[in-house]
């Protein structure tokens, strides 16, 4: 896979442009390397080829502090050497919605495109509906890419989808700039369901006290319990070890991880060539 592939410098086309820090761009390189190697070695096993991106953006981001243009996923997952044969993408601001598809519409090939402007919370009905059809000679294979700004994530949106298709997820957890950040708060309030909803436990609480848990093991108590609730839905589970940490650029200030999961074996051997292949940075110490 070559470079022009992993990352994309532009230029400014006019069109609705948010701006993003540079440890995207390794977020970026991520989800480039893996959504290839899916698609290259998935194009003769199965007829359909499903990508699903929630929270999917504008396509394109200026990185903060140098003002560079860089194409994101919802656009460089359409630069496949063998691209999905559907796409849906999903974003509840329709700056986002408008701009991407406007250069989709520039795009030099014609794809299978469905766009919803929605709360990913509320577009499970209208994803459903635009999914394609699959049965016997019709066979769906599908990739979900999670991409939320915070973790206020519902689970309930993954298990519809990982109870009805055969998809991979490539999720973006917040445990850093969110959960880390807050976890004080979201555990004082009873009422507050943001963890609960994220790793499908209302109970979470009892356990976290009864384990007399402290700060330094809110990572890995926060992974397992998102990784129970994947095996439960039929997802091989994902060692900590296997989580993509990803820091501010030039520091080590955590911020999210990144976690695949697949049902099949597949799937880890494509996301450990993925990290190999994008150079990760040191494994966060947990």
């Amino acid at each position: 896979m070559g470079d022009e592939l992993l990352l994309r410098s532009l230029v400014d086309d006019g069109l609705y442009t948010p701006e993003i820090k540079s440890h995207s761009l390794e977020k970026i390189r991520l989800h480039n390397y893996y959504v290839d190697m899916f698609t290259t070695s998935m194009r003769d096993k199965w007829p359909q080829l499903a990508y699903l991106g929630l929270y999917s953006g504008s396509g394109r981001a200026r990185i903060h502090g140098t003002g560079e243009i860089i194409e994101t996923t919802a656009l460089s997952a359409f630069r496949l050497r063998h691209p999905f044969t559907k796409y849906i993408l999903v974003d509840n601001d329709a700056r986002c919605v408008n701009a991407l598809r406007a250069r989709i519409a520039t795009l030099p090939e014609q794809h299978d495109v469905m766009l919803i402007q929605a709360d990913v919370g509320e577009a499970v009905p209208r994803i459903i509906g635009a999914m394609p059809s699959f049965g016997r000679g019709r066979g769906l294979l599908s990739f979900c890419f999670v991409d939320p700004f915070s973790a206020a994530l519902d689970f309930e949106v993954i298990k519809a989808l990982g109870q009805r298709y055969r998809m991979d997820f490539l999720v973006v957890l917040m445990l850093g700039r969110d959960i880390r950040a807050n976890f004080r708060r979201y555990l004082a309030d009873p009422n507050d369901t943001r963890i609960a909803a994220l790793i499908d436990d209302p109970d979470w609480r009892d356990e976290w006290r009864e384990g007399q848990n402290k700060a330094p093991h809110l990572l890995r108590f926060m992974l397992r319990k998102f990784d129970a609730a994947m095996t439960r839905l039929g997802y091989k589970g994902a060692r900590p070890s296997e989580a993509q940490p990803i820091r501010v650029s030039g520091k080590r200030v955590f911020l999210y991880f990144l976690v695949l999961y697949s049902k099949s074996p597949l799937g880890k051997r494509f996301w450990e060539a993925t990290r190999r292949g994008t150079d990760p940075q040191t494994r966060l110490e947990l």
